[in-house]
């Protein structure tokens, strides 16, 4: 796992793309699915990596100088949260790489990070329909807190839960 860099931000998009249209599928609409696009992805990422000094940080993880999982993580951004929660923001692996371990490494070199940027606590937001990412972060010690919001993905809405874990 290392830090991710603006030359990152196409192949970061690329395993975004992926990583969603197969995670993703019979949860969000499959017109959204397939609009997802690198180009734009690899735009919005350039952006999120040229911020990454003012409290976002991004990392990835490669296979062979591939990326095949990347995560951002930084301070909650939900207002009742206090200044010694960090969330992450993403965390998503290629599909092949799934079932390996690397999305524990990936998760666990979060934790870290934030707890060394003086963070106690960890959040993150789930899709409530998505029960394989739920039982991932439950095996890594997350759990739900009893926050729930409508997240928009394209045309759908759709609702989160927020896990939280200590740190």
């Amino acid at each position: 796992m290392r830090r991710a860099s603006q030359r990152d931000a196409v192949a970061i998009a690329r395993a975004h793309v992926d990583s969603w249209q197969a995670s993703y599928l019979g949860l969000i609409p499959a017109a959204v699915l397939n609009r997802l696009s690198v180009s734009t992805q690899a735009a919005s990422w350039r952006r999120i990596l040229s911020a990454d000094e003012s409290g976002t940080h991004t990392w990835v993880i490669a296979n062979d100088s591939m990326i095949i999982g990347f995560s951002s993580a930084g301070p909650s951004r939900d207002d009742d949260d206090g200044a010694q929660v960090g969330e992450i923001y993403t965390l998503y692996l290629v599909p092949p790489a799934w079932g390996r371990g690397l999305g524990s490494e990936l998760l666990d070199g979060v934790l870290h990070a934030l707890a060394r940027r003086g963070f106690d606590t960890a959040t993150l937001w789930v899709l409530t329909g998505n029960t394989r990412a739920r039982r991932f972060y439950e095996i890594n010690g997350f759990l739900p807190d009893g926050a729930h919001r409508p997240t928009r993905v394209g045309d759908a809405q759709l609702p989160e839960m927020r896990y939280r874990r200590a740190l």
